[in-house]
């Protein structure tokens, strides 16, 4: 993983980036199903405030934010962009398991599953 060292941190600033303007997150993560691609990387967050503004707009404003946070090399890394809402059973697994709220914390995964979902590799950046 070529950009692991700057994406981490680049991720950290939209997290932190989207609380300070939006409100608290129930999760924010990246994963993979599997190892084999660098830059397929799904960016999973699901928030009271999300669930207000529905998936469209919430989407919008995730990946604005990424546009603005991102370096160039790590925009190329984010395949895809997933809004779930904080009830389902996704997000109740992961925050139920992992809890990761400070500034700058994150739990790496590997080969787990939540909701009958194969979670090959993934990072933690806030689960609730």
């Amino acid at each position: 993983m070529p950009y692991v060292e700057t994406f981490r941190p680049d991720i950290q600033r939209v997290v932190s980036r989207l609380i300070k303007e939006h409100g608290g997150l129930s999760l924010a993560m990246l994963y993979k199903r599997n190892d084999a691609s660098e830059n397929a990387w799904n960016l999973i967050v699901a928030a009271p405030w999300t669930d207000r503004l529905g998936r469209a707009q919430a989407i919008d404003i995730v990946t604005r934010t990424l546009s603005e946070e991102l370096s160039f090399e790590n925009k190329q890394i984010i395949s895809r962009v997933t809004i779930l809402p904080t009830r389902d059973q996704f997000v109740r697994e992961i925050t139920s398991y992992y809890q990761v709220a400070s500034p700058g914390a994150e739990q790496w995964v590997t080969n787990i599953s939540a909701a009958g979902i194969p979670i090959g590799v993934g990072y933690i950046f806030y689960s609730q």
